[in-house]
């Protein structure tokens, strides 16, 4: 699998992480999932990962207060992602 696939699988399995996070309420603590949502389909979709300056924005809370499991492995995938990314495409 070429690094784009990669990317765009590993993209795929964090909105399908995020989409159950947002339809179980008791698995989000803050609730502003929806809005990383929208965000992270349309880079997805306009495939702003292959851009310079692109990272995942995430949730300003997400990662700094007591999240759920699900929000802390959701946090997990996208830093590993944005790793992925920077070695791979922008090598380093």
């Amino acid at each position: 699998m070429n690094p784009e696939d990669q990317i765009q699988q590993r993209l795929q399995v964090i909105i399908e992480k995020t989409q159950a996070i947002i339809h179980d309420k008791r698995k989000q603590s803050f609730g502003s999932l929806e809005y990383f949502l929208g965000h992270i389909l349309e880079y997805r979709g306009e495939k702003q990962y292959l851009t310079d300056d692109w990272y995942i924005r995430t949730p300003r809370w997400l990662g700094e207060y007591g999240n759920t499991p699900e929000e802390e492995e959701l946090l997990t995938d996208i830093y590993h992602l944005q790793t992925y990314i920077a070695e791979t495409l922008k090598g380093g």
